[in-house]
């Protein structure tokens, strides 16, 4: 299955194209094959935030982004992150076999967390998670709490965060509200569950209280079976990949994936030397 550039898809939307495009897996940049970086759209369903992060990224890694299933008219939304994971995984499996960074915004963190926990499960070794200030709490009440957006609070969220939807019409903003809001609904019960694959937490610090940075923190290191980073960046929730900061996810994002390649060696043809064979991309077992 072909995976349509970012500028393909734009061109799509402007012009109002009908039926699915090819994938919901864009491609932002083919890369070489020996390194792979994953993006998965926050709560608005599109991947268009990452094209700074993409940009920032060395020209040799593979950078693709997920969107959501509802964004193109005809489709389905999936009803829960659980089933966003199983579901992004058979998207990726036909990426080439090399070291892989999941990453995502936001409400994308939630799903990247849960596809790295099933990678890692299912055996994968070369995998970390990069969470760009996602939410969390184990307050169930705070959980339920979660309400759907108005109108007028999302289209603020669009001027706020514009690059989620360049050259957006009115007549498209109706489909993106109720992808938001469908998306917020489903952390209402979903709790991270504990993962044995590397997280590290890009941490936006600007003006938020000491306090609720501490919590949020705490909410993450407890769900790491296996290494846990935090990495403060100076800026607020927006402005994660619409700032100067960019450099400064990119820069992690390149250290992650140095650090797998130094273990994973690169030898052509997707394969590696003195490292047994990758298990196949599965869901993991709940329990």
């Amino acid at each position: 299955m072909r995976h349509p550039t970012i500028e393909e898809l734009g061109g799509r939307l402007r012009r109002g194209d009908s039926g699915a495009p090819p994938s919901n897996l864009l491609e932002l940049r083919a890369g070489d094959g020996r390194a792979q970086v994953v993006c998965v759209h926050p709560a608005g369903g599109t991947a268009f935030c990452y094209l700074s992060l993409a940009k920032a990224l060395p020209e040799s890694v593979g950078v693709h982004g997920i969107q959501s299933p509802g964004v193109n008219p005809g489709e389905s939304f999936l009803p829960t992150v659980e089933a966003m994971a199983a579901a992004y995984l058979e998207l990726i499996e036909p990426l080439p076999d090399a070291p892989l960074i999941l990453t995502g915004l936001s409400y994308g963190g939630l799903v990247a967390h849960e596809m790295g926990r099933r990678l890692a499960l299912a055996g994968r070794t070369d995998v970390s998670v990069v969470l760009l200030d996602t939410p969390g709490t184990d307050d169930a009440e705070r959980r339920a709490s979660v309400a759907p957006a108005d109108m007028a609070e999302f289209r603020d969220k669009l001027v706020k965060f514009n690059g989620m939807y360049p050259g957006i019409e009115d007549r498209q903003i109706e489909q993106y509200f109720h992808i938001y809001n469908h998306n917020r609904s489903t952390t209402r019960d979903h709790v991270p569950r504990s993962s044995p694959v590397r997280t590290v937490f890009m941490q936006a610090v600007k003006d938020v209280p000491d306090d609720l940075l501490q919590e949020l923190r705490d909410f993450w290191r407890r769900r790491a079976d296996g290494d846990f980073l935090v990495e403060p960046v100076d800026c607020d929730h927006w402005e994660m990949l619409e700032s100067a900061e960019v450099p400064r996810v990119a820069a992690t994002i390149e250290s992650e994936l140095d650090r797998l390649t130094r273990s994973r060696p690169f030898t052509g043809a997707g394969l590696t030397q003195d490292v047994a064979p990758q298990a196949p991309i599965v869901p993991a077992r709940e329990s």
